[in-house]
């Protein structure tokens, strides 16, 4: 026997002016949004392997590792596994609507459905802004703990370009959440469309189209403080293909999708 569910007073049958509330703002349907995250066993088994990954590839790195052990370095070297998992919290963001049926009471209590898709991507970019948060005091430790000669070489346009390379990914992640709206196939296009184009990109004929369109080689120059001009035309250029046209293209398909 199900438990019977009280809806607010903005929602409610019947409602009137006098009972009726303003409805929640972005700022609440994000957090909202954040905490739905954490809420599934696979988003918190997801959080929790990334962020023990995290902490063992930057572990084994300071202890067994060789070369430069400096803050940059370790911050680097955890982008490896955030790099594989990380967009797939971004698909999860999405595809969870659908996967655990909680579309329709979403959608009815905030009927405007685009005010819930920019509420996930927001969502999506503070998962990767808080990501960087949480590697750079854990690289910082890494280098207090191994010890090198100038540990503290990491400028501020690195940080920067990490950043870029989170928020592009994750929003990748939410475009192909959006654009499929089922888990296993997004997670199986994002990896596997990519690799493709790039396995295209190597014959001649593609050789000068996956140097503007490759995904992954073009956001690969990130990370090192160095990304010329023409470099971010390139990222700027795929990513229209691989971010910005999933996203525009899901979001309409959510828009117009039926409810059931």
């Amino acid at each position: 026997m199900s438990a019977p569910t009280t809806l607010p007073a903005w929602a409610a049958p019947g409602a009137t002016q006098d009972t009726k509330i303003s409805r929640p703002g972005l700022g609440t349907l994000t957090w909202l949004e954040l905490r739905k995250m954490a809420d599934t066993r696979a988003g918190r088994w997801l959080l929790g392997i990334v962020a023990l990954l995290v902490v063992l590839v930057i572990g084994a790195m300071a202890i067994w590792g060789d070369g430069d052990r400096t803050w940059q370095t370790y911050a680097q070297l955890a982008f490896l596994p955030i790099a594989i998992l990380g967009p797939v919290l971004g698909v999860l963001t999405v595809t969870s609507e659908w996967s655990q049926r909680t579309a329709l009471t979403t959608f009815t209590l905030v009927p405007q459905r685009g005010r819930i898709v920019a509420a996930k991507f927001l969502a999506a970019m503070v998962l990767a802004t808080a990501t960087l948060a949480l590697i750079l005091p854990i690289a910082g430790i890494a280098t207090l703990v191994s010890g090198a000669a100038d540990p503290w070489d990491m400028s501020a346009m690195v940080v920067i370009e990490l950043l870029a390379f989170l928020w592009l990914n994750y929003a990748c992640g939410v475009g192909f959440g959006l654009l499929f709206a089922n888990t296993p196939v997004a997670i199986v296009s994002f990896f596997v469309l990519p690799v493709a184009f790039q396995l295209l990109s190597q014959f001649s004929a593609m050789e000068s189209v996956g140097e503007w369109l490759d995904f992954n080689s073009t956001t690969g120059v990130l990370g090192g403080g160095e990304t010329s001009g023409d470099e971010w035309l390139r990222i700027f250029t795929s990513a229209l293909l691989w971010v910005v046209a999933p996203l525009v293209i899901g979001t309409v398909r959510t828009l117009r999708r039926e409810v059931k």
